[in-house]
């Protein structure tokens, strides 16, 4: 069954629940720009006080000017004095406004940067990290990547670009607006007589931006994914000259994104001169009644500044709703993204109460087991096998048959389908998640390697290991002869992806990592497929070892692997075809036998085929 990313009807909660997270610091920053807003509308309104200080200076018979909270300066100040105390407290009030918008960019930075960023970021990586392997199965690195880096980053605008700008907006509108009505009631109502026509415009852009900036995340997770696969296979491309082809590659999807933005822009770039329209409106007829209104003396000319200074305010924060506006888009294009992995089920978990063991003896069985990646695509057909503890199961077949997805359903990295696996008799899904994979060591056919030091490699399971108990897992991986030999030793930093060391070195790194935990149960996908001729008999010598006492289940290609199991499972097409010893299936001449003789590659190989057929 597909892991489908389950589809965010309305972020727009969630992203108020997340802000309300960090209402504290918002309360904070919204606190500091109310405290903006009224120096700068007390400033606006002493430059108001001063125009009507001199023209009544210029004028005896000009208005009397008002005075803030009837605080009149004593009567034998001169024009000039008078000037100059409003000039002073305009200075003070910059200063102030100063000071306070350096703390309220601090404020605001730290919020977004070192709490919703950091703490969105972390439980997006949280949540992958316990997501099934089908999740990574069914959607691209590139895609996940970009969630977690870019849309992330594109959901913290939400709460500077959209909540605490949109709080600022609704204030300052609030502020001006009521200074306005203060000023003159008929004068202020003409002037919002066009505004009305920006909320229309807001709706319609709205409607056309979030499914526009929803395929653009689309179009970019192609960009990041074509990247990604380039640095990653950078030797490959190399090997095959097809550099020129990779940057072509690469240009059209950056091309795609390019067209799809451009696209975007000119329909982003008619919203601003829209609003702006609708405020030069609002403007002229500001002009046009407002000194009407100073010419019949209901206005002093400083009023009448004020209020066109509070307008050009007011309009510029009208202006700026198409920044908010777009911010929104983006913000729930990204926020919706994100939200579908928060939101996607996590299909393998422990139960509410799980069962625990306190010793795994490591007796595996496998009891009708079905299982398809899709629901329509079944790989595994009525499986049924049991292990005994200490047993060596080796598992052989075509490529694509169904063998290291058998494997994978002992760990639980998948749940059947149908059937059980049992572990010491209790279903796998009955036990504690941790607790199994803890007991299980798992070496992969490409074992990945990490930009830390051989030892921390190896004891990746279990940082707590001893050197001793490092040095004796890789000892029987065969890998202390050539760790040693290492710059310095098991505390050599690997390069990315470890390419400083051969397949073989890496391969018996990875079984050391296995063993360190000194797991009951074994699972190696095909162990010496990396592992050159050479070093091959160390290392299956190394591995007999290592299983003895241990369950072992081995999907394996080379004859000298397969002699050594207990009982080998044939797979063709998800079902066991064949199923006995070594010399059972041989002298059987039937699908091992033909597996047998098309691997038979080397000398080896070819003289354990020889040892079945008939005298």
């Amino acid at each position: 069954m597909a892991t489908a990313l389950p589809v965010t009807a309305n972020p727009l909660p969630r992203l108020l629940r997340l802000a309300w997270q960090h209402r504290g610091r918002c309360v904070l920053v919204l606190v500091a720009q109310m405290v903006l807003l009224a120096l700068g509308v007390t400033g606006l309104d002493l430059v108001g006080l001063g125009v009507d200080v001199m023209r009544h200076s210029l004028d005896r018979a000009a208005i009397e000017p008002q005075w803030p909270l009837g605080l009149t300066p004593p009567a034998h100040w001169g024009a000039t004095a008078r000037l100059a105390l409003i000039s002073g407290l305009v200075l003070v009030m910059a200063a102030a406004r100063g000071l306070i918008s350096f703390g309220y960019a601090i404020a605001v930075g730290r919020l977004v940067h070192l709490n919703i960023v950091p703490n969105l970021r972390t439980r997006v990586f949280q949540k992958i990290q316990r997501l099934s392997f089908r999740f990574y199965d069914e959607h691209a690195s590139g895609s996940i990547i970009n969630r977690i880096t870019g849309d992330v980053q594109s959901v913290r605008a939400f709460v500077d670009g959209v909540l605490l700008q949109g709080g600022i907006l609704v204030l300052s509108l609030l502020v001006y607006f009521g200074y306005m009505l203060r000023t003159h009631v008929g004068l202020t109502l003409a002037c919002m007589v066009f505004t009305p026509l920006l909320w229309v415009v807001a709706a319609l852009f709205s409607r056309w931006a979030q499914p526009a900036y929803r395929r653009t995340r689309e179009l970019v997770d192609r960009v990041v994914l074509a990247m990604t696969e380039g640095v990653r296979g950078i030797e490959v491309t190399k090997t095959f000259g097809r550099e020129a082809e990779a940057l072509a590659r690469f240009q059209q999807h950056t091309r795609a994104v390019e067209e799809h933005q451009q696209s975007v822009f000119r329909g982003i770039s008619r919203f601003p001169p829209t609003v702006g329209l609708v405020n030069n409106l609002n403007t002229a007829v500001l002009l046009l009644y407002g000194g009407a209104l100073v010419s019949r003396g209901v206005l002093t000319l400083g009023d009448l500044i004020v209020f066109a200074g509070l307008f050009q305010q007011l309009s510029g924060q009208i202006s700026s709703m198409a920044g908010v506006v777009n911010t929104l888009q983006q913000s729930l294009a990204a926020a919706r993204r994100v939200f579908e992995v928060l939101d996607a089920p996590i299909e393998v978990r422990s139960p509410p109460e799980p069962r625990h063991l306190d010793t795994i003896h490591g007796h595996v069985a496998f009891q009708n087991v079905d299982f398809g990646y899709q629901a329509d695509a079944p790989v595994l057909h009525r499986i049924s096998f049991e292990a005994n503890p200490g047993q060596t199961i080796a598992v052989v077949g075509l490529t694509g048959s169904g063998k290291s997805t058998l494997l994978s359903l002992v760990p639980r990295f998948y749940d059947p389908s149908a059937g059980r696996i049992l572990v010491d008799g209790i279903d796998v899904r009955e036990l504690d998640l941790d607790e199994l994979r803890r007991a299980i060591g798992v070496v992969f056919q490409e074992s990945l390697l990490f930009r830390v030091s051989v030892a921390e490699n190896i004891a990746f399971g279990h940082p707590e290991a001893s050197r001793a108990a490092i040095e004796r897992a890789a000892r029987i991986a065969g890998a202390h002869a050539f760790i040693c030999q290492l710059p310095d030793g098991y505390e050599t930093v690997l390069a990315e992806g470890a390419a400083t060391l051969s397949g073989g070195q890496r391969q018996r790194i990875a079984i050391a990592r296995a063993l360190l935990l000194q797991p009951p149960i074994l699972l190696l996908d095909d162990p010496t497929t990396a592992v050159d001729p050479e070093t091959e008999h160390e290392v299956l010598g190394a591995m007999q070892e290592a299983m003895k006492g241990r369950t072992s289940l081995v999907v394996a290609s080379r004859l000298a692997t397969l002699q050594r199991a207990d009982s080998i499972l044939v797979i063709e097409d998800g079902t066991i075809v064949e199923r006995g010893t070594h010399p059972q299936l041989m002298a059987q001449r039937g699908r091992y036998f033909l597996a047998a003789s098309l691997q038979a590659a080397d000398e080896a190989s070819a003289e354990l085929l020889r040892e079945g057929e008939p005298a």
